[in-house]
This record gives structure tokens, C-alpha cells and sequence, in this order.
């Protein structure tokens, strides 16, 4: 890859950051990947090279189109169409990740829908969708989101949400930024835990249309002490100088 700008660096340096924290918080297995588009050229994206997330450093970034080609010739991930298809279809977002976030798998393969249960969840709107593959592909695929086909068709799914479950698969956050994404997905597997939990309890009394909307934006306003927070307790841990 060419020689990068400060903009970019700061980029690779905040998803190699993110990738820590979102594994430090139970969020990342030993799979998934976290994407940022290039703030140098909206028609491209970084993501790491195909490899295991606790060995993601900078010098792993790899540059893509939005078709998920790249001329770097280390592998990429499979899944990374997830990534393009979604970036292409949504100029807006700026940070793509996909995970298998441990208390949100039970919502990929129920009939119970994923919605807002406390403040700090509003961002997922009234109910996070889910895409199913076998609407278009039939029962005896992979699951997987290898293809673009498939990945457009993830894209769809997702709209204009901020998140989108992958039925029998795994998660998907997007976002304006990569703080604001880690931000989004530690707490949609927060609300997920307090949804099954209350589910188990009684009736759930969910957020309204107007408590999405206020708390919503009271709560985005708060992404940076939530990194704050994480990358201290990284720090506490050894796990980032």
C-alpha cells in the first residue's frame, strides 16, 4: 500500500484499538472483523487482512474497493463483501463490523425479535431486522456471507438501521465512525442480555417511538467516554500501551 496520510493512520490505528477492546468485552470470537472506509477516498475501505483478530496490528490493513478487491496479495476475509456491499449501498456509514456477539445469537435464530429495553439500547430503533437467507438461497447454504450476492442482500436487510442480525449466523453494526460502532455494538449485546433476562422475568415494557428518538440522542452523545473507558481498561489489562 502506498504511503499513508495522518487521516488514514489514525484510521488503522483505531481499528487495530477497536479490535482489542471488542475482544477484551466478549464481543469478538475467535472470527469476525471490524472495517473503516478511507477517509481519503469514500470508494475504498480498510480491513485487516484475513487473520486472527488478537494478532491484528497496522501493518495487517489492507486497502479494498467497494466491489472487496484489492491489489494486496495477502489473503482477505471471506466475508469481507459484507463489508463492500454495505459501504456501497450506505454512503453514510464509516465503519462496517461483523461478529458472532455471544447474548445476540439467541435473536438470530428465534421468532422473538431484538428491540430496545433501556436507554442505552434506543439506538436500535424499534426492532433490529434480520435477514434471512433462505428467503432466496433455500435451506442447504452455509450460512455464510461469502458471496456479493448474498452481501447485497445483507445490505437490503440492514436499510437505514444500525444494525442488522444474520438469521442462524451472527451480527452486523455500522455507524459515522469506529468509536461510534464499537460504542453500538457493546451495547446491543448489552440489550440483548437485559432483553432475555426480562423475557424470562415478565412483560417487558420496550422503549417508545419518543423514548428511541430523546434517549437516542442523548445517549450518541456519549461515544467517547465509552472508549475512553475501554481502552483504560486495555490499558489496566496490558493489552495497549
Amino acid at each position: 500500500m502506498t504511503a499513508t496520510t495522518p487521516a488514514q493512520q489514525t484510521v488503522f490505528e483505531e481499528l487495530v484499538t477497536a479490535t482489542k477492546i471488542l475482544l477484551h468485552e466478549g464481543i469478538l470470537d475467535t472470527f469476525g472483523h471490524i472495517s473503516a472506509r478511507d477517509p481519503e477516498d469514500p470508494q475504498s475501505f480498510f480491513l485487516a487482512q484475513k487473520i486472527a483478530p488478537s494478532h491484528i496490528t497496522a501493518d495487517d490493513i489492507q486497502r479494498l474497493n467497494l466491489e472487496g478487491e484489492t491489489d494486496d496479495n495477502r489473503p482477505s476475509y471471506l466475508e469481507r463483501y459484507i463489508h463492500s456491499e454495505i459501504y456501497k449501498a450506505r454512503p453514510d456509514v464509516q465503519c462496517v463490523l461483523h461478529s458472532h456477539s455471544p447474548a445476540v445469537l439467541p435473536y438470530c435464530f428465534t421468532d422473538q425479535p431484538l428491540r430496545p429495553v433501556t436507554h442505552m439500547g434506543a439506538f436500535l430503533g424499534e426492532a433490529v431486522p434480520v435477514y434471512e437467507i433462505r428467503d432466496k438461497h433455500g435451506d442447504a447454504t452455509d450460512l455464510f456471507g461469502g458471496g456479493k450476492d448474498v452481501c447485497a442482500d445483507i445490505a437490503e436487510a440492514l436499510g437505514d438501521s444500525p444494525v442488522v442480525l444474520m438469521a442462524r449466523h451472527g451480527v452486523v453494526n455500522v455507524g459515522r465512525s469506529v468509536r461510534e460502532v464499537v460504542f453500538r455494538a457493546f451495547y446491543t449485546e448489552q440489550e440483548a442480555k437485559a432483553q432475555t433476562a426480562g423475557l424470562q422475568i415478565g412483560n417487558i415494557e420496550y422503549l417508545s417511538p419518543g423514548e428511541i428518538k430523546t434517549a437516542g440522542n442523548l445517549v450518541g452523545a456519549q461515544i467517547d467516554r465509552g472508549w475512553d473507558h475501554w481502552t483504560m481498561r486495555l490499558r489496566q489489562a496490558g493489552l495497549l500501551s
